[in-house]
This record gives structure tokens, C-alpha cells and sequence, in this order.
């Protein structure tokens, strides 16, 4: 592909993303034009993705980083996920058959190591804070490419959670659609955590004024994750085969539907600081007195995750929810929507939708994050606000990142 990366009307950007499951890096190089009219969302066409894994052991480093790093950890592994990071967008650049020089900006999540939204008191000022690694000046200066990343703090500044950010691009997708088709939807992605977003509305209303809701609901798969590995030394429950075999306890799922964080009210967001190995501690105790075997325990979750996500649905956006003529849809994107048992489970509950993956329109399941980081990426450099305060809670739009700025030698 043949083109000038400074042209005005359209350039190549990469998205850089990795998640709560700390599997490696999702990579993205993406055609990105503006719009012919003035407050349409740029098109985005998507040339190239590829994930590259953490290299062996990292992951559990990382796992361990997140609940005791010390600081001469966190320093060291900022700097070499920055360069694990560049090596990502170089080897996605250099798969679509392109050089570096003809991309124009890189839009780098990092790596979440700690996310703490809910504001504190501290020394006389009340801050909320979040941690992503991965130097984004490590990115930009081996790929010789401008660099925009720690995209949430500056909604934080602003009274946000600085989470989630996914729904400005899940916006464009639902108001296209619904233009379209004239079918409602909702995006659903289930990574560690699981996130969900929709139009709304609020009754009396015109129908047409409609509102982007998006917010965290709960687990995805980082607690399956953790007892796949701690029991069955498996990173993950691969296409739900552990789930497929047990059955679900409603005893024990009962009990996880107790979970403070699945009733709280948006904007809400949270990690593995809230969904770490410590929180299963009370379920396994349960577990134990239940006589409940381990595959089962795995199934529960599955169903955990899939019940969490509706019950959510049911609280705060099935009041609001943008009515639409054609029919109703939940897209799903991340790891999850690999997991049968988890999709099936979604499919039970959300009777009356039809339930697939974004791959029905066109998305890569496991790119769509990776796409909007490039998309956000572009926006910053642009130098557009990207934050979606009906979203986040944030008390003003802003424009998200730190660019990182480079020398271009050609």
C-alpha cells in the first residue's frame, strides 16, 4: 500500500493494546480518512492485526507486579514493555508490508498495572489515580514514530474514571448501525474484565436524542484465568472446553451475585485490584463446603461472568435503552467471545436478541480494542477531545495522552 502518511485526508496509524489478561499485545495498523462533512466520525479501514504474546514468563511477572511491585520493578518494567510494545508495532507494520516512515502516529494503551477511579483524600487533595506501563517515549524513539499514550488521567483530572475509553469508538459503530439497519445494539467486550455499551434514552425523550452509556460490569475471564492456571497450570479456559464439561452450582453463583461492585451505579470501572486471586478466596471457601468439583467451579464462573453482564443490563440500561424497530443485537469482542460456554450463556439470558461476535460486522473480535487505541491515538494528535463524560463520569470532554514527538530523519 502506496501512501503518504502526512497526506491530509488520510494516514496510517497503529494501536497498541494489551488488557487485564496480560496476555501480550494487540497490534493494529489502520487506514484512517476524515470525514467529507463536518462532525462525522473519521472512517477507519482496517489493514493489518496480529497479537504478539508476552514473552515467556512475563506474564506471571506481570500478575505479581500488579498486587506488590516494588518501585524497582515497576521502573524496569515500564521500560521493557516499552520496548515489547515497539516491537509489536514494528513486526504489525512489517507484516502489511509497509515501513515505519509511512505511518503516521502510534496510539499505545500500555499495560494496566493498577486502576484506582474512586477519588481519595490524600495530604489535603482529593485524587483519583491509574497506571499504565510501557514507556511511550521508549515506543516512539525505536520506531521513530510520534507516540501518544497514558490516555486516561487526564479524564481523571477532570472528575472521570479514566474507564472506560472503548466507547467512543463503540458510539460511531452503534449510531452506524442503527442508521443503517435500524437495529439496536449492544457491544459487549469480555477481556479480563467485562465492559458493555449502548444508546439510551430517557423516558419522554425524543427518540432521536439519544446517549452513549458504557461502563465495566464486572469479571470477564480474569477469574477464570486465575484458577485455570493455579489448578490446571492453563492460562485460560481455551474455547470453554473446562466450562462445557462441569456444571454450573446455583449455590455458588448465588453467593457471587452478592458482589457490591456488579449493583454499583455508573460510571463504574475496576481491575484486578478489585478482581484479584484474594477475592476468590471467600468463593473457594464456599466452595470447599459445598463439595463443589473444580470443573464446576469453572462453569460457575462462566456463568458468573455471562449472569454479571445481564444483570447490568437489567439495572441501568434496559430502563434507558434506545428502542429500535428492526430488532436487537449483542456483539461481542475480546477473549470471551471465543469461550463457548460464556457465549451460550449469553444467549440464555439475552433471549430476544440476536448474539454474535463483531465479526458480524465486520471487526475482529480481538482487534476492536487495538482499533480504537489507534483511533484515539489519531484524535490526540489531531488535537480533538476523545472522552465520553456520559460515560465516565468526567466534567468535560478533554483531550486524551501524552504525545511523545520525534525527530523524523527522511
Amino acid at each position: 500500500m502506496d501512501m503518504d502518511a502526512a497526506s491530509p485526508e488520510s494516514c496510517l496509524a497503529v494501536g497498541l493494546m494489551s488488557g487485564t489478561s496480560l496476555d501480550g499485545v494487540d497490534a493494529c495498523v489502520v487506514e484512517i480518512t476524515e470525514p467529507t462533512e463536518p462532525g462525522n466520525p473519521p472512517k477507519l479501514r482496517m489493514v493489518g492485526f496480529f497479537t504478539r504474546p508476552y514473552p515467556e514468563g512475563l506474564r506471571g511477572d506481570l500478575t505479581a507486579l500488579c498486587v506488590s511491585g516494588t518501585v524497582t520493578e515497576l521502573c524496569r518494567y515500564n521500560a521493557l514493555l516499552g520496548r515489547v510494545f515497539a516491537d509489536a508495532a514494528q513486526e504489525v507494520v512489517s507484516g502489511c508490508g509497509l515501513s515505519m516512515d509511512q505511518i503516521s502516529v502510534i496510539g499505545s494503551h500500555g499495560q494496566t498495572v493498577h486502576h484506582l477511579p474512586s477519588p481519595t483524600l490524600l495530604h489535603g487533595y482529593t485524587i483519583s489515580s491509574t497506571l499504565q506501563i510501557g514507556d511511550s517515549s521508549i515506543i516512539a524513539n525505536h520506531c521513530r514514530v510520534t507516540t501518544v499514550g497514558d490516555f486516561r488521567g487526564a479524564d481523571m483530572a477532570v472528575g472521570g474514571q479514566g474507564a472506560p475509553l472503548v466507547p467512543y469508538l463503540d458510539e460511531i459503530i452503534l449510531r452506524s448501525r442503527l442508521e443503517e439497519t435500524g437495529r439496536v445494539g449492544l457491544l459487549l467486550n469480555i477481556g479480563g474484565i467485562s465492559n458493555i455499551s449502548a444508546l439510551t434514552t430517557h423516558r419522554g425523550n425524543d427518540e432521536r436524542d439519544v446517549t452513549l452509556l458504557g461502563f465495566d460490569c464486572g469479571p470477564g475471564n480474569v477469574l477464570i484465568d486465575t484458577l485455570m492456571k493455579k489448578w490446571f497450570d492453563c492460562d485460560f479456559d481455551r474455547d470453554g472446553e473446562m466450562a462445557l464439561t462441569g456444571k454450573t452450582s446455583i449455590e455458588l453463583l448465588d453467593y457471587l451475585m452478592k458482589d457490591e461492585f456488579i449493583f454499583r451505579q455508573p460510571p463504574k470501572s475496576t481491575g484486578r485490584e478489585y478482581y484479584g486471586e484474594a477475592y476468590l478466596d471467600s468463593p473457594l471457601t464456599k466452595m470447599d463446603k459445598l463439595h463443589i468439583a473444580r470443573k464446576d467451579v469453572i462453569a460457575t464462573l462462566s456463568e458468573f461472568t455471562a449472569a454479571v453482564v445481564w444483570k447490568n443490563y437489567q439495572l441501568f440500561i434496559e430502563p434507558h435503552f434506545q428502542r429500535g424497530a428492526a430488532g436487537y443485537d449483542l456483539y461481542v469482542s475480546g477473549g470471551g467471545a471465543k469461550n463457548a460456554a460464556i457465549m451460550r450463556a449469553l444467549e440464555r439470558r439475552f433471549e430476544g436478541f440476536k448474539v454474535s461476535t463483531t465479526k458480524e460486522i465486520g471487526i475482529d473480535p480481538d482487534a476492536k480494542e487495538a482499533l480504537c487505541f489507534a483511533l484515539l491515538g489519531y484524535q490526540t494528535w489531531r488535537g480533538r477531545p476523545t472522552n465520553v463524560p456520559s460515560v465516565t463520569g468526567a466534567r468535560e470532554q478533554v483531550i486524551l495522552g501524552k504525545v511523545c514527538p520525534v525527530v523524523r530523519t527522511n
